[in-house]
């Protein structure tokens, strides 16, 4: 997608905010007038700092997608079924609906129309939904003759974007972003309904998340060690490799239940798409993977960290006493 040409063709506000605490919903019914300047603010803030592989998402729901109701608004507007204005007036009525903590705070809507996306060679139209829940103080200088005063003055920064989704005309593929989802997370679970898009940050994250939980699972720490060792010359062959292959390995050592049932537990709880066979660039994964099997647990609630030139071969307890004496062997690794 290239959005080099794009241009902001509408513009509304609407005020939303928190029905369980019994704020009002102000809804618009006509669009602010536009300038060049405000228009270049707008899409370098709401359109370029929204737009990155890290903040693809995609709309779901649990029966119908039809049943979505952001994709269902925007489905109508975008055949015509609705005009702007009725179409952003149905989105904040929903953001309203969508409040089901008393900490969420109220906000500004803004929603936003953009022409001439190029996406494949053809020029597409989007809409930017964009929640301001935070406004910044800024200091202006005015002058009058030899006199100077400084001025306070509270406002939106555009580059710095609360909440907001971008929906392209055509793809099934959205930009979100909930720059605050620490404090409440209604904007992407809620009132968008939407997957996250695993990028290599989240597929790495998340493969070593099982990782870690499968060598947990694995009793004897010389095992879970050549289990460590298997996956690292996994990730020395290849620059990527494939999310079935470390599954194959992780057989191996534990029941193939584990896996799945970890991996479905970390893709919930991230709010990830489906994970099934994705790629796994080996260069982030395989410098975690030495971090996280460079320490090695003995048992008896002790372990032990080892540096990557030397592997764990055994180790043996004698309890005499009070006193507990540890036999360790460890192997170089280059013989």
């Amino acid at each position: 997608m290239e959005i080099g040409e794009s241009v902001v063709q509408s513009v509304i506000l609407h005020q939303v905010g928190n029905r369980l605490r019994e704020e009002p919903l102000v809804l618009a019914d006509q669009c602010f007038s536009l300038t060049d300047s405000i228009s270049n603010l707008i899409l370098g803030g709401y359109l370029r700092g929204i737009v990155g592989s890290k903040n693809q998402y995609v709309l779901t729901h649990e029966s119908d997608l039809a049943l979505n109701d952001v994709a269902h608004h925007t489905s109508a507007f975008f055949s015509q079924k609705i005009s702007f204005v009725e179409f952003s007036r149905s989105l904040a009525a929903h953001l309203y609906a969508s409040a089901h903590h008393p900490n969420i705070a109220a906000g500004d809507l803004f929603v936003i129309l953009f022409n001439k996306l190029k996406v494949d060679g053809k020029y597409s139209s989007a809409v930017g939904i964009y929640k301001s829940e935070s406004k910044q103080q800024y200091i202006s200088a005015r002058t009058d003759g030899e006199t100077g005063k400084l001025e306070v003055s509270s406002g939106i920064n555009p580059d710095l974007i609360d909440k907001g989704v971008l929906i392209v005309e055509g793809l099934e593929t959205i930009y979100a972003i909930d720059r605050l989802s620490s404090r409440t997370k209604y904007w992407i679970d809620d009132f968008l309904k939407a997957k996250q898009l695993p990028n290599e940050s989240t597929k790495s994250a998340v493969t070593i998340g099982v990782i870690e939980k499968v060598r947990e699972s694995i009793e004897s720490p010389v095992a879970r060690q050549e289990f460590g060792r298997e996956l690292a010359a996994l990730c020395e062959e290849r620059d990527e490799i494939l999310s079935n292959e470390i599954k194959e390995v992780s057989e191996k050592y534990v029941s193939p239940d584990v896996w799945d049932t970890e991996l479905d537990r970390i893709v919930e709880r991230k709010g990830l798409v489906n994970f099934e066979e994705v790629s796994v660039s080996t260069k982030s994964l395989g410098a975690k993977l030495k971090k996280a099997f460079s320490r090695i647990d003995l048992g008896n609630d002790i372990a032990l960290t080892i540096p990557s030139n030397l592997s764990f071969k055994n180790v043996d307890f004698e309890v005499n006493g009070q006193k507990v004496q540890i036999k360790i062997m460890l192997e170089d690794s280059n013989g």
